[in-house]
């Protein structure tokens, strides 16, 4: 029987599994059994009653691997409780336009299986540990640099979102 949840993400410099690990644990502490994966390590899903996806958002989208996992997998998921989160650097000032562009950057993936709940976080920018390519986008985005995850918000959302995916 299925009985853990999956935590599964994307992540290009760190900062989205850090997220995913914060939630995986506050999950852990309600005394569920949970995975957490990097979406590329994962194989079958069959142990799992529950899924939470993220991603950090990049040109607003979500990286093509956690697409492609929700993809490949999507008659599976579509069978239990999927939460999404995204992880982007611009939302941290929380205005509405940009929470809402940063809600479009699942569109994709809510096509393919639709979530009963999804969480948007600030992310956190390392400017030296970027690619050349990435510390241009960065300059173009004028996205602000240090750490901007609310981890309060974060465990919180855990919280909330775990009575939806797996209720006691």
């Amino acid at each position: 029987m299925a009985d853990r949840i999956l935590v599964a993400y994307a992540t290009r410099y760190g900062s989205t599994a850090e997220v995913a690990e914060a939630i995986g644990e506050e999950l852990r502490k309600t005394g569920v059994a949970v995975d957490v994966r990097p979406v590329n390590d994962l194989e079958d899903l069959s142990p799992y009653r529950a899924a939470i996806i993220g991603s950090p958002i990049y040109m607003g989208k979500w990286l093509p691997e956690s697409q492609v996992f929700i993809e490949r997998n999507q008659q599976i998921l579509r069978t239990i409780p999927v939460a999404y989160f995204a992880v982007g650097l611009t939302v941290a000032d929380g205005g509405a336009e940009i929470l809402r562009k940063a809600e479009a950057s699942m569109d994709q993936v809510r096509m393919l299986v639709n979530p009963v709940d999804t969480g948007i976080f600030p992310g956190k920018l390392e400017s030296d540990r970027l690619s050349l390519t990435d510390r241009t986008i960065i300059k173009l985005i004028r996205a602000k640099a240090g750490d901007l995850r609310n981890w309060e918000a974060v465990r919180a959302w855990a919280q909330a979102v775990r009575e939806k995916i797996a209720p006691a």
